[in-house]
C-alpha cells in the first residue's frame, strides 16, 4: 500500500457576523493573486430560514509545499482554546482538491457560537490534527454581538438603537440571569423580569371592619395610623383595602411576600390575628375568594424596647397568582388591646411581586 503524504495547510482565519444569518460564517482563506479561484461549491440547504454552515476556503498541500489534487476527508474542529481541551464542535466531509485549493461548508448547527474566542482546526483523513491551531478572529461589526458589547448612536424621534421582531409565535428577547429570566419579551407585549415588585400600602387606609365599631382610627404625620379599641372591650379588626392589577406587563402575578410595619403601645397591644384573601368573585359567601394567609399567633412588639417598631414577615405560598379576573386582596388585621386608650399603630404594608416563569 502507497504511504499517504503528510499534509500541510495554509490559511488565514476570520470570523464574520451577520445579523439576519446568526450563528454566522466562517470563511477561512489564504490570499492567493496568483492562484485560481478554489472549486465551486453548491450551498446546502438550512433547515429553516437561518444559516447553519460555516463556509471554509484553504490551500491544501504535501509536507514540500506542493499542492495537492483529488478527494480528501477532511474534518473541522472548532475550540475555546488554543492547545488540548475538547472539541466544541466537529464535521467531516469530502473535500475536492484542484491545485491544492478547495471550498467547502462546515456544518455548525451545534457549535456555540457565541462571542468567546474560538480557534479552528483541520485534519486530512487520519493523519492527526494539525498546528497550530487558526486563531478565529472577528470582523469590526461583530464586536456589536459579542459579550459586554456596546451599540451606541445618536438617535431621535421613533427610531430604534436595536430593532428585534419575531414574526413567530416564540419569544422576541431572551436575557437570563442565574435565577430566571432577566428581561423577557414575548408576544402580544408581554414583559417579564426575574426582578421581584415591591408594592407600598399606607397605614393611614386603614378602616374599622364594621360602622358600628367603636375603633379609633387617627391618623399619624408620617403615613401610619394609630388605632385604639375605643370604649367597647375585646380585640377589633380593621381592614386595609389593597388592589393592584391582576396583570403586569402582559403576564401574571404572584404575591409571594407580605411584611406589615408596626408597633403597640405595651406588651399586652398585640397582633392577634393577619387574614390576607383574594378575591375570586363578588358576593358574601366563600365561594368568591381563596385564603392567600391566616395566621393566628399573637405578636407582640411594645414601643418601649422596640422604639422604632417591627416587622411582620410572611413567606406567601398558597392561592398567591392574581390573573386578569382577580387582582383584589383583602387584608384584616386582628388586634388585642390591654385597655381604652392603649392602641396599636400601623406604619404600612409591603407586598413582593413576582411573575410566572
Amino acid at each position: 500500500m502507497k504511504r499517504k503524504p503528510p499534509f500541510s495547510f495554509v490559511a488565514l482565519v476570520a470570523l464574520l457576523f451577520v445579523l439576519a444569518a446568526l450563528p454566522g460564517s466562517l470563511v477561512l482563506s489564504q490570499s492567493l493573486a496568483s492562484e485560481p479561484a478554489p472549486p465551486r461549491q453548491e450551498m446546502p440547504d438550512a433547515p429553516d430560514a437561518r444559516s447553519s454552515y460555516i463556509p471554509i476556503q484553504g490551500r491544501l498541500t504535501d509536507a514540500s509545499g506542493n499542492p495537492l489534487n483529488g478527494t480528501y476527508s477532511l474534518t473541522f474542529r472548532l475550540y475555546d482554546v488554543s492547545t488540548g481541551g475538547a472539541a466544541l464542535c466537529a464535521d467531516t466531509r469530502s473535500v475536492t482538491v484542484e491545485n491544492g485549493l478547495f471550498s467547502k461548508y462546515m456544518a455548525a448547527s451545534s457549535c456555540p457560537i457565541d462571542g468567546r474566542q474560538l480557534y479552528f482546526s483541520v485534519e486530512v483523513e487520519d493523519d492527526g490534527e494539525m498546528t497550530p491551531r487558526q486563531y478565529v478572529d472577528n470582523v469590526p461589526y461583530a464586536w456589536s454581538l459579542r459579550p459586554g458589547a456596546l451599540v451606541k448612536y445618536a438617535l431621535s424621534g421613533d427610531s430604534s438603537i436595536l430593532h428585534v421582531e419575531n414574526s413567530g409565535s416564540g419569544v422576541g428577547l431572551f436575557a437570563a440571569s442565574a435565577t430566571g429570566p432577566a428581561l423577557k419579551v414575548g408576544g402580544s407585549g408581554i414583559v417579564q423580569s426575574a426582578a421581584p415588585t415591591y408594592l407600598w400600602i399606607s397605614g393611614s387606609g386603614v378602616r374599622p371592619y364594621r360602622q358600628s365599631d367603636s375603633t379609633i382610627i387617627d391618623m399619624d404625620t408620617v403615613g401610619g395610623a394609630k388605632i385604639t379599641r375605643g370604649a367597647t372591650a375585646g380585640n377589633k379588626n380593621v381592614m386595609l383595602p389593597i388592589t393592584i392589577p391582576g396583570t403586569l406587563y402582559g403576564q401574571n402575578v404572584r404575591v409571594t411576600g407580605m411584611r406589615i410595619y408596626w408597633v403597640g403601645a405595651t406588651d399586652f397591644d398585640a397582633l392577634a390575628a393577619v387574614l390576607l384573601r383574594r378575591q375570586t368573585g363578588v358576593c358574601a359567601t366563600s365561594s368568591c375568594y381563596l385564603t392567600i394567609l391566616y395566621d393566628t399567633a399573637d405578636h407582640v412588639c411594645d414601643v418601649g424596647n422596640n422604639p422604632t417598631g417591627c416587622v411582620q414577615s410572611y413567606d406567601l405560598t398558597a392561592n398567591n397568582t392574581l390573573t386578569p379576573d382577580s387582582g383584589v386582596l383583602y387584608l384584616t388585621l386582628e388586634m388585642a388591646f390591654s385597655g381604652a386608650s392603649t392602641w396599636v399603630e400601623i406604619g404600612g404594608v409591603r407586598l413582593t411581586l413576582e411573575y410566572d416563569g
